[in-house]
């Protein structure tokens, strides 16, 4: 799948709320659905045109704001 594609903007988009999400709301369930979702779009998309992945602190430890 090449990166103009629908559904890969449509993944990467659904990407970027969860990781927001696991930012706001740090806990085991929205890191699952991260990893899933971080999983789902490697089996599509070759892993050189993969969005850069998050580092996970461990839990317990509040995750810290992206630097753009």
């Amino acid at each position: 799948m090449n990166k103009n594609h629908p559904v890969y903007h449509s993944l990467v988009a659904r990407l970027e709320s969860l990781r927001e999400q696991y930012r706001q709301h740090p806990s085991e369930r929205n890191r699952y659905r991260l990893v899933r979702q971080e999983q789902l779009i490697a089996q599509w998309v070759a892993a050189s045109d993969l969005p850069a992945t998050a580092s996970f602190p461990p839990m317990g430890v509040a995750p810290t704001a992206a630097t753009t």
